[in-house]
């Protein structure tokens, strides 16, 4: 894993089309920005996991959107 420092307002490139923008800092929070096609999927890592155990329990037809919406209203409320 590389680790880069970056501050608010500046930015990370990686290729030629993938750019990532750090938008803001406060408290222990991250906004982040990115730039990149419209055919690279973009998606947090606790929902990539959420449909990852869906399809080894069976569900690969179908994405949970119910479990999805669970983990992420838990995660609002935890901020």
């Amino acid at each position: 894993m590389l680790v880069i420092s970056r501050k608010a307002g500046e930015a990370l490139l990686i290729g030629d089309q993938i750019k990532i923008s750090i938008i803001s800092l406060g408290g222990d929070k991250v906004a982040v920005g990115i730039d990149a096609p419209k055919d690279i999927r973009i998606i947090r890592e606790e929902l990539a996991q959420t449909i990852e155990t869906n399809k080894v329990s069976g569900q690969s037809g179908r994405t949970d959107y119910q479990g999805i919406a669970a983990l992420l209203k838990k995660q609002k409320n935890n901020d």
